[in-house]
């Protein structure tokens, strides 16, 4: 045992210095020459050789163990011209050459939703989407283009329905998701009471979304991570956008400023009338808002290869009824952030930033019989995350990640007593993991994360082993494999048969449950058929232990509100893309299953969904007209069929006396989501054409959702018996003006 670490040791860590001797290293960063904008995921390749580096979410790169002398070097990314330098490699040296690449004709790969292939060949990605902006804009909008969109049509996400943008991962709940902003967490990620999402589109850069068998970089969620990275602006000139569409208008400015940029964008609601078409022709009193900014330093002489950056982000959704006798609501977010990346001298790479992050939701009853409720969450966190790269191509990475999370919810019960449940905590955690990288067809990652102080009382293990491989038998082929163990401390109060959530509190996990916890195992390949054709297959299993349930059981006060239930979700996935210059397409199926477990019984969650196909096509006609259509099939959703009705005593107290002559009508229900409603199906359709003026461009668009009005069904009215459908046909129009 002992040899056996000890040879560990020496190929990992000995090796490193040996292959050290005679070559040389290359980083930098890779930027759009028009407006300054960091250029994720594009490819730098030392030509007629195996060495090459995909650029990072900040536009880094780095290129190990290069033969000393004159190398060509090729940059490309699609939608820019490819550019070839020359660079001379210096022994046991680093090479810095910052690259800046001119975006090609508008008329070329306008719909390129993607970059070229990687150059790393063998990275351990398996669950990972990359969306760019251009992934977002070719699904057909409704009355706002929205990125919760575009994840709906991704294999392994499902919806309940057409009036809600919230969305459930492979048999996960909705509060298993994470979405960051910047590294910070949108506790909130919905306008309209969830109907499509408060991240305006102007502000991305890029998305990154993981979709299970995440890297111990992240924690506290079991299903998925959505990590979003904002734009940082144009670096070059001063430029501004405006766009209305039926429902908003929205603004955009950005521009240089000392050494670094900005970017503010704005959008705010004018007319929630059209939102009336998602609700049934309900009074939808809607008013919203979302401001976000950003601004980057960066100053060579104070702090060279270093980027200072400040963010924030707000939005407010409130909903006004002027009816007395009718509750209102509110929902509010608040972020601030700052942060530091840094390309030190040895080959280490960091990220700092600090962030805090402030939700806030009330009921507010007015005259109606609606009880008031408050919830409030306060999250400061500060992550220090590190890359060292080794001269074999191996990566280590290593962090420290804290958060401090106060959680407030104050109620009124049904006898009109004020209740307040405070919760406060502290996470800390550390991770680490390895990446084997050094074999051309063979990646592996090793990682584990520790938590050393958690937020619960019955918190998880102390350690989350992870793992994650791919093999390439040949260049066309990839095998990919990833486990992982994963936990979550903080959930939703919700009714799971509530069509639409109003009120979705957050509170950390009471002291009286268990924190939940998951076991991920993932398999898939990827094919690619030719360079514009790729096909993928993914199968999953998710073992689910302590999951939150309502306690049916509660009869008195003593009983508790909730308890720990099991799961259990797994499914197939598959995919096939088309891409060329003027046409996209892609399609998708998943077949999956998701199960609760209680009492040794189960049964389907509401967002159970067994059939999923989508497909999705985009074409460039050219002079600046494009069109897209997106059709999704799906199994119907499970719900608790009605067996029967009766006669229900309801004694009224009179007095000295008591009425037992009183009866109310009452439901038998069957068991739990054992019946299915029908097969859902939808068509929607966009285009749009782009104007060129002197001062502007003017993109004009339309967009037609649920094409051929197909009736889906949303449910019956138990008390009417009437049948209540979801998005009937809805067109919109939508108009752009860039300065």
């Amino acid at each position: 045992m002992k040899k056996a670490l000890f040879l560990f040791i020496l190929v990992t860590f000995g090796f490193n210095i040996c292959i050290a001797q005679g070559t040389g290293t290359l980083r930098g960063f890779v930027t759009d020459s028009t407006n300054g904008e960091s250029i994720i995921y594009a490819n730098v390749i030392i030509k007629n050789s195996t060495h090459g580096s995909p650029t990072n979410t900040k536009g880094y790169y780095f290129i190990p163990a290069i033969p000393v002398g004159e190398h060509i070097v090729i940059i490309s990314y699609l939608g820019y011209q490819k550019k070839e330098i020359e660079v001379k490699i210096v022994s046991n040296k680093i090479t810095q050459f910052d690259v800046k690449l001119v975006p090609a004709s508008i008329e070329l790969n306008e719909l390129s939703v993607v970059g070229e292939k990687s150059v790393r060949q063998n990275e351990t990605d398996l669950g990972l989407e990359k969306i760019t902006i251009k992934d977002i804009e070719l699904v057909p909008a409704g009355v706002e283009t929205d990125i919760f969109r575009v994840l709906q049509s991704t294999p392994g996400v499902s919806t309940t329905g057409d009036v809600t943008s919230k969305y459930y991962v492979r048999g996960g709940g909705g509060d298993q998701n994470v979405v960051l902003l910047n590294g910070a967490t949108i506790y909130n990620p919905f306008h309209a009471l969830g109907i499509f999402s408060v991240v305006d589109p102007e502000m991305i850069s890029v998305v990154e979304f993981y979709k299970g068998g995440f890297a111990p970089d992240y924690g506290g969620r079991l299903s998925s991570i959505l990590n979003i990275v904002t734009k940082d602006g144009n670096k070059n000139e001063f430029q501004g956008t405006a766009q209305a569409s039926l429902l908003s208008g929205k603004v955009a400015v950005e521009g240089p400023i000392p050494y670094g940029s900005f970017l503010v964008t704005g959008r705010k609601s004018y007319y929630s009338e059209i939102l009336k078409k998602y609700l049934n022709q309900k009074d939808a009193p809607f008013d919203f808002y979302d401001v976000s900014f950003k601004a980057n330093f960066s100053n060579p002489n104070l702090d060279r290869n270093g980027k200072f950056v400040v963010h924030g982000f707000l939005s407010s959704d409130i909903v006004d009824n002027e009816d007395s006798f009718l509750e209102d609501y509110s929902v509010k977010n608040n972020i601030f952030g700052i942060g530091w990346n840094k390309v030190w001298s040895s080959p280490l790479f960091s990220e700092m930033f600090i962030s805090y992050s402030g939700f806030k939701a009330e009921v507010m009853p007015n005259l109606g019989d609606a009880k008031p409720r408050m919830n409030e969450v306060t999250d400061i966190t500060g992550d220090w995350n590190f890359t060292y790269i080794y001269d074999n191509k191996d990566e280590f990475h290593f962090g420290l990640q804290n958060k401090i999370i106060s959680t407030n919810l104050s109620q009124q019960n049904l006898f009109g007593k004020n209740i307040s449940y405070k919760q406060e905590g502290w996470d800390m955690n550390i991770f680490g993991s390895y990446k084997f990288y050094r074999w051309e067809n063979f990646g592996l990652e090793l990682g584990i994360r520790g938590k050393l102080i958690g937020l619960s009382k019955k918190r998880p293990f102390l350690l989350e082993p992870r793992a994650s491989v791919t093999y390439r038998p040949i260049s066309t082929l990839a095998f990919k494999f990833a486990v992982g163990r994963h936990s979550q401390e903080m959930v939703t109060i919700s009714n799971e048969e509530e069509l639409i959530s109003v009120f979705e509190p957050w509170i950390i996990v009471p002291d009286y449950v268990a924190a939940l916890q998951a076991t991920h195992f993932i398999f898939g390949f990827t094919y690619y058929i030719s360079d514009q054709i790729t096909f993928e297959l993914e199968a999953y299993y998710k073992d689910l232990i302590n999951l939150l349930e309502e306690n049916n059981q509660k009869f008195t006060a003593e009983f508790n509100d909730y308890i720990n239930v099991d799961g259990e979700a797994y499914g197939l996935e598959s995919m096939i893309e088309y891409q060329s210059s003027w046409f996209f397409t892609k399609a998708s199926y998943s077949l999956s299953w998701a199960y609760k477990i209680k009492d040794g019984n189960r049964f389907f969650p509401r967002y159970d969904k067994r059939h999923n196909l989508n497909f999705l096509a985009g074409i460039d006609f050219g002079g600046g007209w494009e069109s897209s259509v997106i059709w999704n099939f799906s199994s119907g959703m499970p719900f608790t069929p009605i067996i029967g009705f009766y006669d229900r005593m309801d004694v009224i107290d009179a007095g000295n006396n008591f009425d037992f002559n009183h009866f109310i009508g009452a439901t038998y229900w069957g068991e739990k989501n054992t019946q299915r409603l029908p097969v859902y199906h939808r068509l929607d359709f966009s285009i749009k054409k782009k104007f060129t003026f002197g001062f502007a461009d003017i993109t004009l668009g339309a967009s037609i959702l649920n094409v051929y009005n197909r009736s889906n069904i949303y449910y019956f009215d138990r008390r009417t018996a009437k049948r209540v459908d979801m998005l009937p046909i809805l067109p919109s129009v939508s108009i752009k003006a860039e300065f």
